[in-house]
């Protein structure tokens, strides 16, 4: 492996001369918000850096090289609660490690964690952020700096997200964020041959898969809850946990909608028969969210089983809708996802998994399907 200058958990002091010009350092933004209750600061003999908690039970994944050789690590939530850490795992390779707070019962917060694979809808030239705790700043609150994604380079067998969002000294072992407010990676240094605008490196989250597996394998956590599903799931079928089945209808403009062609956007999938039972409530709510939310982030689509299309389309038109609608004439793309009570809402992620299945969506409303899209 080429040399990486670890510059960011091994600085006891720092000039800032010359930062506060080149800092990139933004706002929080929405996604940020929530992921800063799970972004932690690790302290470890004179070494500083960041993590984030993966696990309820108090898992927190940092870099390898941010606690080094400790055993006991301090760990500082953004409220000013303090741990005492105890390394479980490391791998100095990946330069990964895991951490394990105290307080059997305790529920930490924990950020979700996403898909860092290039083919499962990230790509280059997406935007995501960086949170950590910069040592210049003297703050107790974490910072977030933002960039494209540069690339996906391999090195040494390990998957490493390239990117233009400038890092600092503490910044190590902090999370990198999609734009949906999920982990895609964990901050590991700068290339020292790499220019300086696009220089910045973070492990890919999937190589944190087998680490957080072996963690859970060893029973070393308070719960089976936090047991790590990777984000890519290999079967398909229309259940909760299963890759999405890929369909193609004609919408009634006459052009081809697949669900593939949405990867990379969440879809909100609504099944209904050829009397649109119980949808009007949820149209109405549903528009309310597809008005809401930007068409690069959601998509929704309404499959109607066994659909007229003359009479669908006047349908369309009474209720102003704006989201595509399918016809479904003999029934199949229904029956491919078992959608046996009218309405059936499917929420997909942009990764292509299923995340909820409810037949009977009659309660659903904004408020709830928002609620729902933001926690995924």
């Amino acid at each position: 492996m080429q040399k990486i200058a670890f510059v960011f958990s091994l600085v006891t002091t720092l000039s800032i001369a010359g930062l506060s010009g080149s800092c990139a350092v933004v706002q929080y933004s929405e996604n940020a918000r929530k992921v800063l209750p799970a972004t932690v600061r690790i302290i470890a003999g004179e070494n500083m850096g960041s993590g984030v908690v993966v696990g309820k039970s108090g898992l927190v994944l940092t870099s390898n090289h941010v606690i080094a050789d400790s055993k006991l690590v301090e760990v500082f939530f953004v409220n000013g609660t303090k741990y005492q850490g105890q390394k479980l795992l490391n791998d100095a390779v990946k330069d990964l490690a895991l951490i394990q707070l105290p307080g059997s019962g305790v529920q930490f917060p924990n950020a979700n964690l996403g898909s860092s694979v290039e083919s499962d809808g990230l790509q280059t030239g997406d935007y995501l952020e960086i949170i950590g705790y910069p040592a210049y700043t003297g703050s107790d609150a974490p910072m977030v700096t933002g960039g494209r994604i540069s690339g996906f380079p391999r090195i040494q067998s390990v998957q490493f997200i390239q990117t233009c969002a400038p890092v600092y000294p503490g910044n190590s072992g902090g999370p990198v964020i999609n734009r949906f407010g999920e982990v895609i990676g964990i901050v590991n240094g700068k290339y020292t041959n790499v220019s300086d605008r696009c220089a910045t490196f973070a492990t890919a989250i999937s190589e944190a898969d087998d680490l957080i597996a072996r963690v859970n394998d060893r029973g070393l956590l308070n719960t089976g809850a936090d047991k790590h599903q990777p984000a890519v799931t290999q079967s398909v079928c229309p259940n909760v946990g299963c890759k999405a089945p890929d369909f193609t209808l004609s919408a009634l403009n006459g052009q081809p909608a697949t669900l593939q062609s949405l990867k990379g956007r969440k879809v909100v999938l609504i099944f209904t028969g050829d009397d649109y039972s119980g949808s009007t409530r949820l149209v109405e709510c549903v528009a309310k969210t597809y008005a809401a939310w930007p068409r690069d982030q959601l998509e929704i689509m309404m499959v109607i089983s066994r659909g007229n299309n003359s009479d669908l389309a006047d349908w369309v038109k009474a209720k102003g809708i704006k989201f595509p609608v399918l016809p479904d004439p003999s029934g199949e793309i229904t029956k491919l996802y078992n959608a046996a009570g009218f309405p059936a809402f499917y929420f997909i992620n942009a990764y292509g998994d299923i995340k909820i299945k409810r037949t009977d969506a009659l309660g659903l409303c904004y408020e709830e399907i928002d609620a729902l899209l933001r926690l995924y």
